[in-house]
């Protein structure tokens, strides 16, 4: 899992999105879209989960590292083809994400 320096929450893990969930949040909106867990923490929105192809990986979400290292190489290659098209990638902290979704998710 990624580490990053958060101003509000200091080291923290870090989530990846694509540029449309980035502007979500950056506009302070409850980001939507979909979320896997596949050696870090990666959220993307329905339009771009569905023409990178990423539902092609729902088998890797929230495996083990040990898991993780049985995969086979053709299943990684696609997996980071599909992740290396996502553009405009950003990476936010995951406790201000949450905080984000929680207090729209009250309103």
């Amino acid at each position: 899992m990624g580490v990053m320096m958060c101003k509000t929450h200091g080291r923290v893990n870090f989530v990846e999105t694509c540029s449309h969930i980035a502007k979500q949040i950056g506009s302070q909106h409850p980001p939507r879209g979909r979320r896997l867990t596949i050696m870090g923490h990666l959220f993307v929105c329905e339009a771009c989960f569905v023409s990178l192809g990423f539902d092609r990986f729902n088998d890797l979400d929230g495996l083990s590292p040990e898991e993780l290292a049985d995969v086979d190489d053709v299943h990684w290659k696609a997996f980071e083809a599909a992740y290396n098209a996502l553009e405009g990638r950003n990476a936010f902290c995951l406790k201000c994400v949450a905080e984000l979704e929680r207090q729209n998710s009250a309103v």
